[in-house]
């Protein structure tokens, strides 16, 4: 596929901004400009017609008009006066009109429409033959349009008050004429009249009158004729007729050089004797027909028999808005791709793959883009390792593209069944990832970040094989900088706080995934998480909600998340997020008397740790309630007959004591409550403790120092060889040495 030009990327980009309004049309464009972004802005969106009223300085030089899809209202009428057009396509489907105006006659439409520059300088005009057609009207459009050189009528139907022959002999200098989708036609006859008509589209029209088409062959100047059907508003019957007729007629178009037969019923003889019959003949469209596999010399022949073909075939289609035939063309390439992938050479799939992303590029039609994306899902090429090693440069380009295409879709609903393929193209890519076999940094953040944000998409939890499977194979680099991603971190919380309130077992993974990122987070990515996110918040709704559920797993590591939040959070956010009965409903989820087991210290320590900031920072009500707690927790701590020394290693006793703010006093207490084995792997973070620099009296009352004695002696003899400090190491080491 041919790149497109510097101006049609510039038009096309300059259309978006100024759709998504990003960008105020504030200046004037010249006639090229206005022709080409207007036109993309009307793709974008044919509400943008407005523009035409509200923006009309800027687009005064305005000189070709297709509203075809547009709603056409009174005054939009009356504003088209102001330009001097060339070309106007007018109401193909709606125009509203007052009511009286319901079946409104063409002919005065077009009066009240276009100014008097228009009416003498007009090339092509295009209308809907749905409307009224008064009795004289090709008169009084041939005269009000001396210079008319292309009409297109669609959808009219020709009868004994309109008929077709009349209908040419008003038009004598017609060189391009479309009647598809004309109704009510035996015969061509009179066409012969139009005696410098070049293209001829009579696209879903049957000539059933015997010899129908006969005068064709008295167009001298006829170089395209398009015949083709539509197959899903075209009964079979029709299609496999339309080419019989036309041979039936004997038909010899002297200088004939293209023709359009897709998915009529043409069989391989015939087309071969029309081509017989006309040696000008230089292409031929038979896509979806009978001759998809077939070749015929000296014929540029675009159908499905090479790979080269499919290509053309399928820019043809996306040219002429020939949405049926471009999605025949993707269902040809997606059957290629899933199952004859092997027997293609590495240039033929290149041609696909570039295939592909045009038509995610141009394409305007929502379901068509909506198919290649279901071939990036679905077809089996796309998982395979000849994909992802010859093509892994393209892959960030392909999934940018993706999304690129879907945000200028006007629709949810096709946004919304396309996400969930999007997400199994996702889960194909980190599915090839193994040890030593990482993703661009560029693609694997994009992946993460757009994982997170389609995580509802997906009721099989596809997302969270992708966050697990990616984050298992992330290089430390790119582990680092998705600690940092505040993207990825605020749509984890949010992803947790909404499955939880759903009972689902995905939780449990999601908060995994969480702390595996929160273990290097930095100061800045925490101080976000609590300002712009409320993840201290989230954290403790779920605390509550996990302790009226059987399993609480999950809780340590939120109660982990409140204690690392604290170290960075202000007075104000403090008292706001603990204040009321916060902490009275936390302290209740804690077992403080009779701690039966490892977990039920891990979560004692990780909340208390919390506590004990509050009371040093006056910032809770409910201190005496709380001292009561930590006296509880103390006494059962030392009561209890977990003392599992021999587990303790140096890197827990660093997580718990070495901060640069430690003190003898902080020290102390956090050796009290280690007294007895805690599991805290995985907690090993810095600066989680940097706050504990508290007056002693509220520690030590009833906290018999012996104890803490004797916890270093016990931990130096067993593992002194072994420790070694970290932070502040000549205050902690000369501490220590005490002992």
């Amino acid at each position: 596929m041919p790149p497109p030009t510097l101006f049609q990327l510039a038009a096309k980009s300059l259309a978006e901004e100024i759709h998504k309004e990003k960008i105020p049309l504030d200046f004037p464009l010249d006639t090229k400009s206005s022709n080409a972004v207007f036109r993309e802005l009307l793709e974008l969106n044919p509400r943008n017609i407005k523009k035409l009223r509200t923006h009309y300085h800027q687009l005064s030089s305005l000189r070709q008009l297709d509203s075809k899809k547009c709603d056409i209202y009174e005054e939009d009428v009356m504003n088209l006066r102001k330009f001097n057009l060339i070309s106007l396509e007018i109401g193909n489907y709606y125009i509203k009109l007052p009511k009286e105006f319901q079946r409104i006659d063409i002919v005065s439409l077009l009066k009240r429409a276009v100014n008097s520059n228009s009416r003498k300088m007009m090339i092509h005009l295009g209308f809907s033959g749905k409307e009224e057609f008064i009795s004289g009207w090709e008169e009084q459009i041939s005269k009000l349009f001396p210079s008319l050189q292309s009409i297109k009528i669609n959808h009219k139907v020709f009868n004994e008050r309109c008929q077709f022959s009349n209908f040419c002999n008003w038009f004598p200098n017609l060189r391009v004429l479309d009647i598809s989708w004309a109704r009510g036609l035996s015969t061509l006859e009179g066409i012969k009249n139009l005696k410098n008509l070049q293209v001829l589209m009579i696209r879903n029209v049957v000539i059933r009158g015997t010899g129908g088409y006969k005068e064709l062959s008295e167009l001298k100047n006829l170089r395209h004729l398009d015949v083709s059907c539509e197959s899903e508003r075209y009964g079979s019957f029709d299609r496999m007729i339309i080419f019989e007729c036309l041979l039936e007629s004997e038909v010899r178009i002297e200088n004939l050089e293209f023709l359009d037969c897709s998915m009529t019923f043409v069989k391989d003889h015939e087309l071969r004797r029309f081509v017989k019959n006309h040696p000008k003949l230089k292409t031929v469209v038979a896509i979806s027909t009978a001759c998809a596999r077939i070749s015929i010399p000296a014929i540029d022949l675009l159908n499905f028999n090479s790979t080269h073909s499919i290509s053309k075939s399928l820019k043809y289609a996306l040219s002429n808005d020939r949405d049926e035939l471009v999605k025949n063309c993707i269902d040809v390439i997606f059957r290629k791709l899933d199952i004859n992938h092997e027997q293609l050479n590495d240039l033929e799939i290149s041609k696909f793959l570039n295939a592909l992303c045009y038509v995610l590029r141009e394409a305007k039609c929502k379901s068509v883009k909506y198919l290649v994306i279901y071939c990036f899902a679905r077809s089996n090429f796309f998982q395979t390792e000849r994909f992802f090693t010859s093509y892994s440069l393209e892959i960030l380009g392909i999934v940018e593209l993706i999304f690129k295409s879907l945000k200028n879709v006007e629709y949810i609903s096709v946004q919304l069944n396309a996400h969930p393929l999007i997400l199994s193209f996702f889960y194909r890519i980190v599915n090839f990832l193994r040890f030593g076999r990482i993703l661009q940094d560029g693609l694997l953040s994009l992946i993460m970040e757009k994982t997170v944000e389609l995580s509802y998409a997906n009721r099989e939890h596809v997302f969270l094989k992708i966050l697990t499977k990616a984050s298992r194979f992330m290089s430390v680099d790119q582990y680092k900088s998705m600690c940092e991603n505040t993207k990825v971190m605020k749509a984890l919380f949010a992803i947790a706080h909404k499955l939880i309130k759903q009972n689902s077992p995905a939780y449990q993974q999601i908060i995994e995934i969480i702390v595996s990122y929160m273990n290097q987070a930095s100061e800045n990515t925490l101080k976000f998480l609590v300002t712009n996110c409320q993840a201290v918040e989230k954290c403790i709704d779920q605390i509550l909600m996990l302790s009226e559920l059987p399993t609480k797993d999950s809780q340590k590591h939120l109660l982990h998340f409140l204690m690392v939040f604290s170290s960075v959070m202000s007075d104000e956010q403090l008292r706001k997020c603990y204040g009321g009965e916060t902490i009275i409903r936390l302290v209740g989820v804690i077992n403080t008397v009779g701690l039966r087991n490892s977990f039920e210290k891990t979560r004692a320590l990780m909340l208390f740790s919390t506590l004990y900031l509050l009371l040093t920072k006056n910032l809770t009500e409910h201190r005496e309630f709380i001292k009561m707690k930590i006296k509880e927790v103390s006494k059962s701590w030392s009561q209890s007959n977990l003392l599992d020394y021999h587990k303790m290693s140096a890197k827990i006793l660093n997580a718990l004591i070495t901060s640069k703010d430690s003190t003898d006093e902080s020290i102390c207490s956090f050796l009290i409550f280690v007294s007895a084995f805690i599991y805290c792997e995985g907690y090993e973070t810095n600066g989680c403790w940097n706050f504990m620099e508290t007056p002693s009296e509220i520690y030590f009352e009833n906290f018999p120092i012996r104890e803490v004695f004797e916890t270093v002696r016990t931990w130096r003899s067993m593992h002194g060889s072994q420790f070694c400090i970290k932070q502040d190491g000549s205050k902690m080491n000369r501490w220590f040495n005490q002992f």
